[in-house]
This record gives structure tokens, sequence and C-alpha cells, in this order.
């Protein structure tokens, strides 16, 4: 009896343990993309670069995710290889280091290099959180834990991207604000020092990167997501990258109907997230939230830009706004957590690896091509530009299959 009980509160304060370091994780990742949100839209405003073209100023955006494209794949292998928090402690280490850089200077050609150096980190940091997530959940929760670091990331770049937005409006200089973004990223690295534990330590068989990475991609399933996750990060790529500079176009960052709008978004994609994680783990079922997710997405896409000059009329079908962005939010959590389902948990780094990769592209792509369509065509090409995406993004899903089993490598 005294055995069972102490076998029990050691089980108790495990499962505890495990929560707190979850939470560090979530917490830190938030901390640490509302910094990078943040750069973003400093970098991309009037008041520091004025005199640079809209088409440099997509190009210096995609300079860090360029940088993601070179390294992520050599730091999801060594997540295999050394274990996750190593990697994860670089990733918040350099990543404050770089922001501290971009407050000591604008020259234009060293910005690009601190821009790489920013996408190291961001590749370190992707495939060691998520491999670190997809260690941790089992096939009970796993779009669910997916759909709350896909919250943190949405929050963190929306809160930041705003925040820098905001501050700038009230008259913060582009300097101040790198290095309070600075301080920001230094309190998540003791964060994931002191909170963050270890979920799967140096490999016992020591793993060859080329190996590994033959061993994923030899995988008709993941090769298949490529067309799903490409056009949907591009469309992530360029709407960040440009969404002020079509704001101000419109005209209308002033107008009190924006914030509405924006926080009603917010409000409707977080929950929805939640609701549809909740009952994709509870269906066993991921396609037809990828499906349901990009289609209202779209229908999001168009609504918006039709009607941005018009937001008191948004404002006014606040009802269908929320259903459309409910709808919108079944995507992210699905289509991570169908990666974790078919990744086995010895090669999950180098799978999240790939992903990071496509993520570092798609990023590096959208910012390109959508500056020059929006430099070219106005706001009418870059929406075609979205939907065309979006289809291509949809033709992809249907190709996919469904895991056979719900039981993969990270089960415990």
């Amino acid at each position: 009896m005294a055995e069972n009980t102490a076998a029990e509160t050691t089980s108790v304060r495990g499962n505890r343990r495990s929560r707190r370091s979850l939470f560090s994780l979530y917490l830190a990742t938030f901390i640490m993309r509302a910094a990078a949100f943040m750069t973003i839209a400093v970098i991309t405003s009037d008041k520091y670069k004025a005199d640079v073209d809209l088409v440099t100023i997509g190009v210096l955006v995609a300079f860090y995710p360029i940088a993601e494209l070179f390294t992520v794949m050599y730091f999801g292998v060594l997540c295999d290889r050394i274990g996750r928090k190593p990697i994860l402690l670089f990733a918040h280490g350099i990543t404050a280091v770089s922001t501290l850089l971009f407050a000591l200077t604008t020259q234009l050609y060293l910005l690009f290099a601190f821009a790489a150096l920013y996408g190291t980190g961001l590749a370190a940091k992707t495939s060691s959180t998520l491999t670190m997530i997809a260690d941790s959940a089992s096939p009970k929760n796993r779009a669910q834990l997916m759909a709350f670091f896909d919250i943190v990331t949405f929050l963190g770049l929306a809160g930041g991207y705003l925040l820098g937005f905001f501050l700038l409006v009230y008259g913060f200089s582009p300097v101040l604000m790198f290095y309070l973004q600075t301080i920001a990223i230094a309190i998540s690295v003791v964060l994931v020092w002191l909170f963050v534990d270890e979920t799967r330590g140096p490999a016992v068989k020591k793993v060859n990167g080329w190996d590994a990475l033959r061993s994923v991609m030899g995988r008709k399933d993941i090769r298949n997501l490529l067309p799903v996750y490409i056009p949907v990060i591009s469309i992530y790529g360029m709407v960040i990258s440009f969404l002020e500079k079509i704001v101000e176009r419109q005209g209308i960052i002033g107008d009190p109907g924006l914030k509405t709008v924006l926080i009603v978004l917010g409000l409707s994609l977080v929950c929805s997230m939640i609701g549809n994680a909740w009952l994709s783990d509870r269906v066993k079922k991921r396609k037809p939230f990828m499906l349901v997710g990009l289609f209202f997405f779209g229908v999001l896409a168009v609504v918006l830009v039709t009607y941005l000059d018009n937001l008191s009329y948004l404002v006014s079908i606040w009802p269908v706004v929320v259903l459309i962005s409910v709808g919108a939010g079944a995507f992210p959590p699905a289509v991570l957590a169908y990666l974790a389902d078919i990744t086995q948990q010895e090669t999950s780094g180098t799978a999240f690896g790939v992903y990071s990769l496509v993520l570092g592209f798609g990023f590096a792509f959208g910012p390109i091509i959508g500056g020059i369509v929006l430099q070219s065509y106005a706001i009418g090409g870059f929406l075609v530009l979205i939907v065309a995406f979006l289809v291509v993004a949809s033709l992809g899903v249907m190709r996919l299959v469904e895991p056979s089993s719900m039981r993969v490598g990270h089960e415990r």
C-alpha cells in the first residue's frame, strides 16, 4: 500500500513538472515570437528606413527566413543527436544578441547580416520547440498541444506586431524598441534555462544527419505535405510583411473600427483553434479540418480585403466575421498534428526541421513575391495571389492520406 501511494505521489509530481515545463515553453515561445514580429513592424516602418523601396524591404524581411533555410535542417538533426533543450537555449540566446545588434546600426548591408543571424535563432527555435511538444504529446491531446503552440505563436505575432505598430505611432524610437525586445528575449532565456525540462536527451546511438534526412524525406506522406505548407506559409509571410503598408494605403490607421475588427478576429481564431483541435483529437481526423480551415481562410481574406475601406460595415456584420474566423482556425493545429502523427520520435527533430525548412522558404518567398505584386498590381493583385495559393494548398490536402493508426512513435 505504501509503495502504491509513493508511486502515485511520484506520478502526480511528474505530471505537475511536465505541465510546468510545457507552460514555460509556451510562455518563452510567446515572448520570443512577440519580439520577433515587433522587429518586423519596426524594420518595415517608414520611421526606420524611409528611403528604401517596398521590394528591398521585402527582401530584408525575407533574409532571416533565407538564413533559416540554410540552417534549420542542421538544428533539426542536432535535436535528435544532442537533445532538445541545448538547441532551444541557443535559439533564445542568439535571437537576443541579433535583436541588440539591430539597435546599434541602420547600415543596410549590416542589417542583412543581422537578419541572417536572427533567422538562425528562429531555425533553432521552431525545430526544438515543436519537437519538445511532440515528445510530450499523446494521440489524445496532440492537436490540442499543437493548437496551444499555434495560439502563442499567433498571439506573439499579433501582439508583437501591433504593439510595435502602435508604439511607433505614439512616438517610440526604433532603437528604444530594439532594446526593449532584447530585454524581453533575455528574460525568456532565463525562463527556458530554469523551468523547461529536456524531453529527450542525447541519442544513445549517434544520429547521422543525412541518414535521418533521407529517412524522413523518403516517406511519401511527408513529401505530400510540401504543397500544403509552402503556399500557406507564403501567405503568412506576405501578410505579415505588408499589412502595415496595406492599411496605410487604405487610409484607415486612425479608424476605431480597425481595432474592433482585429480584436474580433483574434479572439475568434484563438477560440476556434482550441475547439477544432479538441474535436480533431476526439474524432481522430486531420484532413477535414485542414480543408475547412483553408476554405474559410480564403473567404476571410476576400471579405477583409473587399471591405477594408469600409470598416463600419465589417463591424456591423461581426457575427459573420466570427463564423468565418472559427472556420479558418481549423487548419493550423490539424496540419501540425498530422505531421506529428506520421513522425517517429527518433527522427522527430529532423522531421520538424523539414517543417521549419518549409516555413523558412515560405517566409522568404512570400514577402518577395508579395512586394512585387503589391507594387505592380495593388491590393487586387495581392488578393488574387492569396486565393491562388489557397487553391494549390487545398489540392495538396486532398492528396493526403489520414494516418492509418493514431499509435505512432510519440505515444508514451
